[in-house]
């Protein structure tokens, strides 16, 4: 089979036929890609078939090149979606998505482009206001994948994120996929550990940890959320998180340990049954007192867990080698699955420890 793209510099840019032995198969003009992704066809005919496509197109493209051929097929034929790639290039990619999957014709998205911005955000799935329009033309953009849109878009339609960030000098692709997923405080220097904790080096956490250290301080804070405020760096953050360990475990051990469990143990009953046997190496947490104990030799927070273990959102573990590593897991159906690793000081396991964490995960399943 043959496939025939028609380049940038055409009558009808990305459009296609594909053939086998001379016979035609099929053919896309419009919101139509032709099955090969865009990474593929820039790595074999990229040159040829982008050359005078406008810098900001390819940009935009870039962040979501599995909607490469949608964008090109869309901004080559109409021009006021060439200027959005421009003036508000993640709008543009909410509606090459939508019409995408409505299978718009190309009057029909034309049509659609002569209407206000704030209109288009409605037609794209968010509220139909100038403030979510002038939020998405601020939106810096970043690599995309597929199914983070919804998330993202999830986050724009949530009236607490965009008040936030309405006020926020600096706001990118990367900021309403983590807010999407987040429901705790938010703060100017939110943004700014965000940025840290997900840039490749030399700071770099990942969401998944970050959030997990926010949730934990935020707990230990209870309703001292302003204590937050000043922090504007992961190295600020990690201090304070690490001066409130501290504070938690000196209370809950200096002399205050049997007590401290006794409280523990009236306010939610005997400590839960473990639900997976212990193994050589992985052993589990199976009094009040021994969670207390962890957190105090771990120097971290999961003293602080006791409602999820009460609940049975969670069950704690302790892994003896290659090095100490509190392991928290979490039922899913019938099944325990891991839902957080932490070493000394929070700090990531090993990928020799995570390798012995999942062979007993799956071994119990």
């Amino acid at each position: 089979m043959v496939v025939r793209l028609l380049p940038w510099q055409s009558d009808a840019p990305f459009s296609w036929i594909s053939e086998a032995e001379g016979a035609h198969l099929a053919a896309g003009a419009f919101l139509e890609p032709p099955g090969i992704s865009w990474e593929v066809l820039m790595a074999t005919h990229g040159e040829a078939l982008t050359q005078g496509m406008p810098d900001a197109l390819i940009e935009v493209i870039n962040a979501v090149p599995f909607l490469g051929i949608e964008l090109a097929q869309v901004a080559g034929r109409l021009d006021a979606a060439l200027d959005m790639a421009i003036s508000s290039p993640l709008l543009l990619i909410l509606l090459v998505e939508k019409g995408a999957q409505e299978r718009w014709s190309a009057d029909t998205f034309a049509a659609l482009l002569h209407h206000k911005q704030s209109t288009l955000c409605a037609v794209a799935g968010l509220p139909a206001t100038r403030s979510s329009a002038k939020l998405l033309r601020r939106c810096q953009l970043g690599p995309v994948i597929r199914r983070e849109l919804f998330p993202l878009k999830r986050a724009l339609n949530n009236p607490d994120n965009s008040e936030f960030l309405r006020h926020q000098p600096y706001v990118h692709s990367k900021h309403l996929i983590f807010l999407a997923n987040y429901e705790g405080a938010r703060w100017p220097g939110l943004l700014t550990l965000i940025n840290e904790a997900l840039t490749p080096a030399p700071h770099y956490r990942g969401s998944a940890w970050l959030k997990a250290m926010l949730v934990d301080t935020q707990r230990m804070l209870a309703t001292r959320t302003e204590a937050l405020y000043p922090v504007s760096s992961l190295a600020a953050f990690q201090a304070l998180h690490d001066q409130l360990v501290n504070v938690f475990n000196a209370h809950a051990t200096a002399g205050n340990l049997q007590s401290s469990a006794t409280e523990l143990q009236q306010r939610h009953g005997p400590y839960p049954t473990p639900p997976l046997p212990n193994t050589t190496l992985i052993t589990a947490i199976t009094s009040w007192q021994d969670l207390l104990v962890e957190g105090e030799r771990m120097r971290h927070c999961v003293g602080s867990y006791s409602s999820a273990v009460a609940n049975g959102k969670v069950a704690i573990y302790h892994l003896q080698q290659p090095e100490p590593v509190t392991v928290a897991i979490t039922p899913q159906g019938q099944r325990w699955k891991l839902s957080e690793a932490r070493a000394v000081r929070n700090a990531p396991p090993s990928q020799e420890a995570h390798y012995f964490i999942n062979v007993w995960l799956t071994e119990q399943s």
